[in-house]
């Protein structure tokens, strides 16, 4: 035995590894001396060094096993297997002249228990089949390796080379085919989505705000009573509208990165199926358990969270070796953010990231056919979401509808749009809610008050005494009910009601001023 003969049997277990049993390189040095290997084909996975050196004493091969140790820590972060075991597998010609027995297995090697375990294993090179054929049975491997009798060759150099070419090439080749996972398609879409939405942005700011309530109704946003009006086109239209710049920006930077990443990797034509499916089970769910007015990419952009998810599902080590952990990390702190802050639509946001999910299992990645899989998600999904919308069809209006309704008829009152502001008071004040015994008392008065700019003067009369017998307290209902006296010429009701205005608010010079103006009535 000489080192070319090492040499080449170095080389036929590398290649036997990697290109017979689909193992993965990860590293070869230099002098070809040395390969990293990944047993990634199921868990537990394992890393593998082979190396081919000599030791004359055995103080030599301890340091190499310290070195060793030192670099698995490196190769483990790089490839996210933190918590791997790892086997150190040293060819050699000649082994150490003094006792090295108890650094290395060199018997049948054992499962070690644990986490980031080494275990070195020393092989004379003229006694490979001997101790290969363990390592062969705890590996799994499809069949032992096999070596070329040195008899039989010509030119131990050549196949030596052949070898070597052989491997780099398969090597070369898996990290070719991972890649174009990532780049199967361009993001197009995804740019032309976000000049789509900066457009409707900008839009929205010429002709209102995009923090106003009413612009956003009126441009597209999610609005409960609406929807069930038959507007169901708010469930897509709410997808191009943000409320506010920072909003905006957001969502932009993370449909920037998302959106052109599984985009990159699903193609033009499934992102576009994954985006607006997602878009739409986000805003049915925000629809189902969220009654405030809501506008935003959020449900279809955690749709993106959920394809790479299936992405990470369908090539789990790949995706832990990339990006899987960042995207993991960023979506819990997403939601977590979203069920800590109160005005985060987390329904939106977790039904999007459901559907982005099933979606992408609808559609599948490219070039991957699961045909029974696909119509089962799509059987799942499509009874989710039929459940999902005969769940929010089938409920009753709740406290917070009608706050929005407050709010919406206030926003117009303020604007001075009597008529677009009255449906609104009148909605709330239409059902008697012990639980909303503030905001309808408060509906009478402001519904009172656009009555009485509208000539409607004895039903202003009417909810402005209904207001006051929900709250004797409420002076400007009072006062309000003084100056709707004076137009019926009843002077000394409206005397009186400026009266208990001022009991409850003795300082208000506008009731002390009218309180002196009835007085010459009184007497």
């Amino acid at each position: 035995m000489n080192i070319l003969t090492l040499t080449l049997r170095f080389w036929e277990l590398v290649h036997h590894l990697v290109n017979r049993e689909g193992l993965r390189l990860v590293h070869l040095d230099n002098n070809g001396s040395e390969v990293w290997i990944e047993d990634d084909r199921k868990e537990p996975y394992q890393i593998i060094r082979i190396a081919q050196k000599d030791f004359d004493w055995s103080s030599e091969l301890q340091r190499d096993i310290e070195q060793t140790y030192q670099r698995a820590g490196e190769v483990r972060k790089k490839l996210g297997l933190r918590s791997a075991n790892m086997v150190n597998v040293v060819l050699t010609l000649y082994e150490p002249v003094d006792q090295y027995e108890e650094l290395v297995n060199v018997a049948l090697p054992f499962t070690v228990g644990g986490k980031q375990q080494q275990r070195t294993i020393l092989i004379p090179v003229d006694n490979l089949n001997e101790k290969l054929f363990p390592l062969a049975t705890e590996w799994q491997l499809n069949e032992a390796p096999r070596f070329t009798d040195i008899h039989e060759l010509t030119d131990e150099e050549a196949m030596i080379r052949s070898l070597r070419y052989a491997v780099q090439q398969s090597s070369q080749q898996r990290l070719e085919g991972e890649r174009r996972l990532f780049l199967y398609g361009k993001p197009l879409f995804t740019y032309l989505l976000m000049g789509i939405i900066l457009a409707v942005f900008a839009i929205i700011e010429i002709f209102g705000s995009s923090t106003d309530t009413q612009t956003l109704i009126r441009f597209g946003a999610k609005f409960n009573p609406l929807i069930l009006e038959g507007e169901w086109w708010r469930f897509f239209s709410a997808m191009f509208l943000h409320i506010g710049i920072v909003h905006l920006l957001m969502n932009s930077l993370a449909l920037f990165y998302l959106g052109s990443t599984v985009e990159r990797i699903y193609g033009t034509s499934r992102f576009i199926f994954i985006y607006f499916v997602a878009g739409f089970a986000g805003s049915l769910a925000s629809f189902a358990f969220n009654e405030q007015v809501s506008a935003g990419a959020s449900g279809a952009i955690f749709g993106c969270f959920g394809a790479l998810l299936y992405f990470g599902m369908m090539h789990r080590r790949l995706f832990f070796r990339t990006m899987g952990m960042n995207v993991i990390v960023i979506l819990i702190i997403n939601l977590v953010f979203g069920f800590v802050v109160q005005v985060v639509d987390n329904g939106a946001h977790i039904g999007g990231l459901i559907g982005g999910f099933f979606a992408s299992v609808i559609v599948g990645l490219p070039k991957h056919r699961y045909q029974l899989k696909q119509l089962a998600a799509g059987a799942v999904f499509a009874a989710g979401l039929v459940a999902l919308l005969l769940y929010a069809y089938s409920q009753e209006e709740t406290s917070q509808t009608r706050a929005v309704y407050f709010q919406l008829g206030y926003e117009y009152l303020q604007q001075e749009l009597m008529e677009e502001a009255r449906p609104y008071f009148e909605k709330i004040v239409a059902g008697d809610y012990e639980e909303d015994e503030m905001l309808i008392t408060e509906a009478y008065f402001y519904l009172a008050y656009i009555q009485a700019m509208t000539e409607d003067i004895l039903d202003a009369k009417d909810n402005l005494i209904k207001a006051i017998e929900r709250n004797p307290l409420f002076h400007e209902a009072h006062y309000n009910l003084a100056l709707i006296y004076i137009d019926l010429e009843d002077e000394e009701k409206a005397f009186e009601h400026v009266q208990q205005a001022l009991e409850i608010q003795p300082d208000t010079e506008s009731y002390q001023q009218l309180k002196k103006e009835l007085q010459q009535y009184v007497d």
